[in-house]
């Protein structure tokens, strides 16, 4: 193989960026008419360990609840502009 073509392949790291953000893409568009996620909805979808670390850095707040004790909703929104601002620190996938 020549260096020109070694320049048109793709690395490992180049191929688990696209599957992620292909995936990433796909849950987005399953739940894109919800307006507001529960919190384990949100886990569900975007990961527990992401969502816990914008939550206790205060980059995700709830956006409603109902009482002490009751569901807290968070804003789909700023969980989906987090997930694309934040995509390199996904946890590594096991090609």
């Amino acid at each position: 193989m020549d260096e020109a073509e070694k320049k048109h392949l793709l690395s490992e790291e180049d191929i688990r960026t696209i599957v992620i953000e292909t995936i990433s893409l796909y849950k987005q568009d399953e739940v894109l008419a919800k307006p507001q996620l529960i919190f384990k909805e949100a886990c569900k979808y975007y990961g527990e360990i992401r969502v816990r670390k914008w939550i206790k850095s205060g980059l995700l707040k709830p956006q409603s609840q109902n009482g002490k004790g009751s569901k807290k909703y968070y804003s789909h929104k700023q969980i989906i502009k987090l997930s694309q601002e934040f995509r390199h620190y996904l946890p590594g996938i096991k090609l």
